[in-house]
């Protein structure tokens, strides 16, 4: 684990180097910085049936339901202006467009056991449910995500109403173990997200580009530090910066254009977590006895179609090992809908 940690961290410090380098100008680059005028209803789907249907565990299903806003361009130079506290929240100092989200988004995470009384060094029974107020600015090559997460963690959050409802209707196993879950517990978490767009091919019929992105969270749900990157190979690649998922804190944010879109892309991204309140229990009670793995890493595949603002995308994750007593790899596929009006 060590010599891969050391690996990831000087290559993606080789690609965030490369980053700031002087970029040639292509033709998207000189097109004007235009503000899309489209709002957006998304819907994002993770669960591990999507990547084996007969796995249930850790990680288990993750769902948000997005409303994102259209695009504004705001006076930035204009005190006047009632936008000013922008200018406070952003690293960015050059000329940007700005949108907004509010998402609602529920987690849940079981055990490996599905009996009434799980082993002590198994995964906790956890649910998390809240409300994310978002505000996403972007640049040619850059996407500043800042978000603020409210809301709890418990029975309140309703994981087993939630888990035993899917199950009665897909005729799935149940898990009897929920008494034992992480108690109530209300939450709060700020998150921070850069991410720069690198384009290494622009040919008429197919374009790449690299994503590399630094996230950090800072909360009593999750505190971490995360960097890594993702490659995409297709067509138009000028129409986002990339996909969204839930658990990993990826946000490409959606399309900001009404071309014709389509790519595959592969990601790497190292995690250091001080903070998770799903394997080490409640704030201010007794800790589980699950110790957590603190420097963990995740990989993925996937694809994504675009159209008319329109998007929709499937990406494979593996993780590694998130708590030192964990038996089993873990892996969870996300299914992804953004529709623009």
């Amino acid at each position: 684990m060590k010599v891969f940690q050391i690996i990831f961290l000087i290559f993606f410090s080789f690609i965030w180097i490369w980053a700031d380098m002087p970029q040639a100008d292509t033709q998207n680059h000189k097109s004007p910085l235009l503000p899309y005028k489209k709002q957006f209803i998304s819907f994002l789907s993770e669960n591990d049936a999507y990547a084996n249907q007969y796995v249930d565990r850790y990680y288990t299903a993750g769902t948000a339901l997005n409303y994102v806003s259209k695009e504004y361009i705001f006076e930035y130079g204009n005190k006047e202006s009632k936008m000013i506290w922008i200018n406070y929240l952003t690293l960015i100092n050059e000329p940007k467009i700005t949108r907004f989200t509010l998402s609602l988004i529920q987690e849940i995470y079981t055990p490996f056991s599905r009996d009434s009384n799980p082993p002590a060094l198994d995964h906790p029974y956890a649910a998390y449910f809240r409300m994310n107020f978002g505000v996403s600015q972007r640049t040619k090559d850059l996407l500043e995500n800042i978000t603020l997460s409210l809301g709890v963690v418990g029975p309140l959050a309703l994981g087993y109403e939630t888990q035993k409802l899917i199950h009665q209707l897909t005729k799935n196993p149940v898990f009897y173990g929920w008494k034992h879950q992480v108690e109530n517990e209300f939450i709060l978490n700020l998150n921070y997200q850069l991410i720069k767009k690198i384009n290494l091919l622009n040919a008429p019929y197919f374009s790449s580009d690299i994503l590399p992105a630094l996230d950090i969270g800072i909360g009593n749900a999750d505190t971490h530090s995360l960097i890594g990157f993702r490659l995409r190979l297709g067509y138009n690649l000028d129409s986002d910066f990339g996909v969204n998922k839930i658990n990993t804190g990826f946000k490409g944010m959606e399309p900001y254009n009404d071309r014709f879109s389509f790519y595959a892309f592969g990601g790497i991204f190292g995690r250091y977590q001080t903070r998770n309140i799903f394997i080490q229990g409640n704030t201010f009670s007794s800790s589980t006895r699950v110790e957590p793995n603190y420097f963990i890493y995740e990989s993925e595949i996937g694809v994504a179609l675009l159209y008319r603002g329109a998007r929709i995308s499937y990406a494979y994750t593996h993780t590694s090992d998130a708590f030192k007593s964990q038996t089993k790899p873990h892996y969870f596929g996300s299914i992804e809908i953004n529709v623009a009006f």
